[in-house]
């Protein structure tokens, strides 16, 4: 039995790493294959030979998807296409509308998988009694019962070679992510986390950690396999359990003992934890600011932190020798062009050393798609359709300074790393229109943040950046 992933982005995907090496314990075999990076892609199909197809993917990329599965059905019309990720779990019935795909997978995938490949391993699948699956049935679209998340996230060891075989650059990598958890806390109206907890209200616990002793083994496989310079724990929120923390990092520390970042909640942060982190060799934290206006933050955005809680997150950071990373969105709802330079003073106020500046951008039928739709910021009958490929390029919202906004983004790096060209550039930016050159520093500051924040070869972030150069 053989399935063959495929996904748009080079980059590998701790979804399908997880689901391979899930998989790999009960026989089936996992391919991979990255869309962006292949010319011929039918050609490696009809190489492959696979006996079910998995796609993955992300909301921004519905009609990539729509084109994707057309150009395998008329090639391989007999292989079934079930689609999961994020976007499958939030919107199946839409995926379900896309005539080239059989089967979507509405929950983690595991369990649902391997039921579905052994179904397959007997003859022609009969999906109906199997749990997180959806499927058409004439022209009703019937979505079973959702499957059991998980309750063991450490019963199997995720499968990297899967991209290693098939793409031996990532091998090669000095930066490797992982992750640590599944889930979080936390309701943010920005994130799909709180669609996915009532999604899943009844299936078992969502928010989970692997067992430190694992999750460090799971490190040891790769560290004895491949490059690896530097480690991004790239979790919802690495540091939302202090006990977890104390068990792992000194483990961490005496079997791997190579240089990280992590993520956080800037409500979180203490004392103990920024010494936990620098003693086992931390050397940057990433949090979100999201947005200056502290009334847009909580009300809008949900995410009840206040200016004084990133202050002092900030504080505590530096003090133990941290360096700060943050994470902010511009063109938000009601922002002005004063809202989005306080969001620049904010980092600054902290000392951020590096910025990740993106593009609000809601996604159909979400609350706050909602509200943007009932207070003029979208059009009536915002849909898929509308999404641009990329956050980082332009909004879609309607605002009064939307281009300045835009602006302020593209450039935010620069002006948080160096505060002496705050005030000339803001004058700039408020009365005249350079576009194209804040567009190239936007991907200039990319590469910079990018290179310094992963403490990477500029020789491994340009090959990295090379790979991302379709998406924008």
């Amino acid at each position: 039995m053989k399935i063959c992933f495929i996904q748009k982005e080079a980059f590998p995907y701790f979804g399908i790493i997880s689901l391979a090496g899930y998989l790999k314990d009960k026989g089936v075999e996992s391919i991979v294959l990255i869309a962006n990076l292949e010319k011929d892609f039918n050609s490696k199909l009809k190489d492959i030979k696979p006996d079910l197809i998995g796609i993955s993917v992300l909301t921004t990329e519905h009609t990539w998807l729509v084109e994707i599965s057309q150009q395998i059905k008329n090639d391989f019309p007999d292989i079934p296409i079930i689609v999961g990720g994020v976007h499958a779990m939030l919107y199946p019935k839409a995926i379900l509308q896309i005539p080239c795909i059989d089967y979507v997978c509405t929950g983690e995938g595991e369990l649902t998988l391997t039921n579905l490949c052994e179904s397959i391993r007997k003859g022609r699948a009969d999906v109906r009694g199997i749990k997180g699956i959806g499927y058409r049935n004439g022209n009703d679209m019937i979505i079973n019962e959702g499957e059991s998340l998980l309750d063991n996230i450490s019963n199997h060891f995720d499968d990297r070679e899967i991209y290693y075989r098939q793409y031996p650059f990532f091998r090669d990598d000095e930066l490797k992510q992982f992750i640590a958890s599944r889930g979080c806390p936390y309701k943010c109206s920005f994130c799909f986390n709180e669609q996915l907890r009532n999604a899943f209200k009844s299936k078992g616990k969502y928010v989970r950690m692997k067992d430190p002793e694992h999750f460090v083994k799971e490190i040891q496989l790769v560290k004895e396999s491949a490059v690896m310079k530097s480690i991004f724990f790239a979790d919802d929120l690495f540091t939302m359990d202090k006990s977890w923390l104390r068990r792992f990092l000194p483990l961490y520390k005496e079997k791997i003992n190579i240089p990280y970042m992590c993520t956080t909640r800037a409500n979180l942060m203490d004392e103990d934890i920024a010494r936990l982190l620098r003693d086992s060799g931390c050397h940057t934290v990433s949090f979100g600011i999201e947005t200056g206006n502290e009334r847009i933050r909580k009300e809008i955005l949900k995410k009840k932190i206040t200016n004084e809680e990133i202050i002092n997150c900030g504080n505590i950071l530096r003090k133990n020798g941290i360096r700060i990373q943050t994470s902010n969105m511009f063109c938000l709802p009601g922002e002005t062009i004063e809202d989005a330079f306080d969001t620049v003073r904010i980092n600054i106020n902290i000392k951020a050393d590096f910025t990740y500046s993106t593009l609000f951008m809601p996604f159909p039928d979400t609350n706050l798609a909602k509200y943007c739709i009932e207070n003029g910021y979208l059009k009536e009958g915002f849909s898929f359709k509308d999404l641009p490929k990329s956050f980082l390029t332009h909004s879609i919202l309607r605002l009064q300074d939307r281009a300045k906004i835009e602006n302020v983004q593209k450039v935010s790096y620069f002006l948080i790393k160096y505060p002496f060209i705050l005030a000339p550039t803001e004058k700039l930016i408020r009365n005249f229109s350079f576009n194209r050159l804040y567009y190239a520093l936007m991907f200039i500051g990319t590469f910079l943040r990018y290179k310094e924040e992963r403490q990477i070869s500029f020789f491994n972030t340009i090959q990295f950046l090379w790979r991302f150069r379709k998406s924008y």
